[in-house]
């Protein structure tokens, strides 16, 4: 096997063992592409009845695989991340999956407004503009520890371990933090981070 084979095996198995996305080889992407295209025209030239060429295409087989699960794992991972609220790497994403992350929480913060919504009796189509009902019961006061702002409801936390900057369900960023840092942060993504015990709530003053 060559050495982009060998490199993308290993890619493909620190990404299949680790729960997290895992950084990748700088220029991963343009190369495996290049690879590719050579494995391609190493197949289409090569005898298939000699050892040479089945191996060649062998390898053009598995590498064509482990691409595709690759792509697949690290594209699990990122949408499970968002719809979490989790913080993820910057510098583990490539160009490509960082665009395409902004996209994702675009398209999860529109929905979610959606269906609040129209869980409130509100039409979810921003074109067309619901008209109040006449007596409107206030909404209760929030928690101490959650501010009201705008779309999003911030939930002020303490951190107990250090952590990158992240992007907050607000399309924000936040960070980086330090142990004992006190921030204001997005009430879904405090929430995930207090579950995994990187932060704690604190109460404020109402």
């Amino acid at each position: 096997m060559t050495d982009e084979y060998r490199i993308l095996y290993e890619s493909w198995r620190r990404e299949k063992q680790r729960p997290d996305i895992q950084p990748l080889p700088e220029g991963f992407y343009a190369a495996i592409t290049v690879y590719a295209t050579q494995l391609k025209e190493q197949t289409r030239s090569a005898d298939k009845s000699t050892i040479k060429g089945k191996l060649v295409e062998k390898e053009r087989d598995y590498a064509d695989k482990l691409v595709a699960d690759l792509n697949k794992l690290r594209l699990g991972k990122l949408v499970s991340a968002e719809l979490d609220g989790a913080p993820v790497e910057p510098l583990n994403l490539t160009a490509e999956e960082k665009r395409l992350q902004v996209e994702l929480r675009r398209l999860i913060a529109a929905h979610t407004q959606g269906l609040k919504q129209s869980l409130q009796g509100r039409d979810p189509r921003p074109e067309v503009q619901a008209a109040a009902p006449p007596d409107v019961t206030p909404r209760p006061a929030p928690p101490i520890h959650v501010v009201e702002t705008g779309e999003h409801a911030l939930k002020v936390v303490r951190f107990t371990q250090p952590l990158p900057a992240i992007m907050g369900v607000d399309m924000k960023t936040y960070g980086p933090f330090k142990a004992e840092d006190v921030a204001s942060l997005p009430t879904q993504n405090a929430d995930n981070l207090i579950r995994k015990g990187i932060a704690k709530v604190v109460e404020t003053e109402p």
